[in-house]
């Protein structure tokens, strides 16, 4: 009889060994999923490295997932863009690509670009083309905006503060658009960006996602402060 018990007990504890190691696996899979939907970046204007295999499309600016089949972003026709085109590369699809921001005005045209292609092969998931004076200049919208310092000054699209103030409030304007309301544009945002610090927390060795609370400037946090409460 002793000798039942004993087996019967050291069946439940490797059963309860093998469901930690299954949890601790499951776990492990569910941070892997959710790093996998965010890229990681020195803050530079270099490429950056994929991690994982992504089944929904990152916005360009706060770098979340988003459903195309639900958020409806505007498009325009690469040929819209004339002589600057060849500056997108592989960016678009069928002749046509994504709009996240504009702005135009008597200094020339700045677009923010991009696609629903999750595993398109870009530093970014998108780019900001500056067109001024006949000229076209291209940089990651993170680094356009956050004006960062960089070595290469082809790579510096020169916008200025106040460019970037409008620019801003033209892409919170546009992003409400595309998910219904204003509502649920910022429950996205930070919804899933406060997941992405939470998993972070938990999992220290995961690459280090781009979430608009680390690396939004401070104007640029101002500009969505403004917005939330306007």
């Amino acid at each position: 009889m002793r000798d039942a018990v004993s087996e019967n007990r050291a069946v439940h504890a490797e059963g309860g060994r093998v469901r930690g190691r299954f949890s601790a696996f499951a776990k492990s899979v569910a941070l892997s999923a959710l790093a996998g939907l965010f890229l990681s970046s020195a803050a530079s204007a270099g490429p950056l490295l994929h991690y994982g295999v992504r089944s929904l499309p990152l916005d360009p600016l706060f770098n979340l997932p988003y459903n195309p089949q639900e958020v409806q972003f505007d498009s325009i026709p690469i040929s819209s863009v004339g002589e600057c085109a060849p500056l997108l590369g592989s960016l678009g699809h069928g002749g046509r690509v994504k709009l996240f921001g504009e702005l135009h005005n008597g200094h020339g045209r700045v677009l923010i670009l991009g696609d629903e292609n999750p595993n398109a092969q870009r530093g970014l998931s998108g780019v900001v083309l500056v067109m001024r004076g006949g000229g076209c200049r291209t940089s990651g919208p993170l680094v356009a905006l956050r004006r960062t310092p960089i070595s290469d000054p082809d790579l510096d699209p020169g916008l200025s503060p106040a460019d970037v103030s409008m620019l801003m409030r033209d892409i919170f304007t546009r992003y409400s658009r595309a998910f219904g309301t204003k509502a649920n544009f910022l429950t996205w945002a930070d919804r899933l960006t406060s997941e992405a610090e939470q998993a972070r927390r938990e999992s220290p060795d995961m690459p280090c996602p781009l979430l608009y609370t680390s690396m939004f400037s401070t104007p640029m946090i101002h500009n969505l402060n403004e917005f939330r409460n306007s």
